[in-house]
């Protein structure tokens, strides 16, 4: 995430009066604030999400800063460690109105790992969900939605091995590409090259040391899937 990227992303939750459902703002001014709620919500959840740092919800999220940069990265780093899985955060700070703020970037935890849970607490005890602008424990339920989900989606990230990436619909894939711009903005996965985008999107894959397209990316996106026998056809 770029300093411009974070600054609109203050300038939206400050428009709004309100976080929003893929942005989580803590105030950190006193010290590192508990976090393993968002982290474990905001990885449940599709895209991930970014925890700020240094705004004050109760003043209309208006810049009060950090207690410390360096201490409160390697807070929230050792939160991420605390995950199940383990989550690799991507950081970005700045100064704001004399103040400085840090944007922590959380990703989607994959599918098939789903759903990330804070280890000391369990499971059941641990795992979130995003509901609006909040974190909500996960029923017992719900964690077995997202257990029961994980074959379904191993199945869909298989590779067409007789598929080339020419065989998908590109125009269809751009559509596809710019809801996500629409939604995520400022999405640090926009910015990677058009096949590696196609990768983290898992419509392609690599198969024998050559890209071609996923199940999921032939179902949703190929000109012609029906000519490769897929099975769920």
């Amino acid at each position: 995430m770029t300093k411009d990227e974070l600054l609109n992303l203050i300038y939206e939750v400050q428009s709004f009066k309100s976080e929003q459902d893929n942005i989580e703002v803590k105030s950190a001014a006193k010290g590192a604030p508990k976090i393993y709620d968002s982290l474990s919500s905001l990885s449940n959840r599709p895209g991930g999400g970014v925890i700020i740092f240094g705004l004050n919800e109760e003043r209309g999220f208006e810049p009060v800063g950090i207690y410390n940069l360096s201490d409160l990265r390697q807070n929230v780093g050792e939160a991420a460690a605390q995950m199940v899985p383990p989550l690799r955060l991507t950081f970005t700070s700045l100064k704001y109105k004399e103040a400085i703020i840090l944007c922590a970037e959380i990703p989607e935890c994959p599918i098939e790992l789903k759903p990330c849970y804070y280890k000391p607490a369990g499971l059941h005890g641990g795992s979130y969900i995003r509901v609006s602008d909040g974190d909500r424990k996960m029923t017992d339920y719900e964690i077995y939605m997202f257990k029961s989900g994980r074959s379904q989606a191993t199945d869909d990230m298989q590779p067409v091995f007789r598929a080339k990436p020419e065989d998908l619909d590109e125009k269809a894939i751009e559509k596809y590409v710019l809801k996500i711009q629409e939604k995520r903005p400022g999405s640090r996965l926009l910015v990677l090259p058009w096949e590696q985008l196609l990768k983290s999107l898992n419509i392609l894959t690599e198969y024998e040391g050559k890209l071609v397209p996923t199940l999921a990316g032939m179902l949703m996106f190929g000109t012609f899937p029906q000519q490769f026998s897929l099975h769920c056809l």
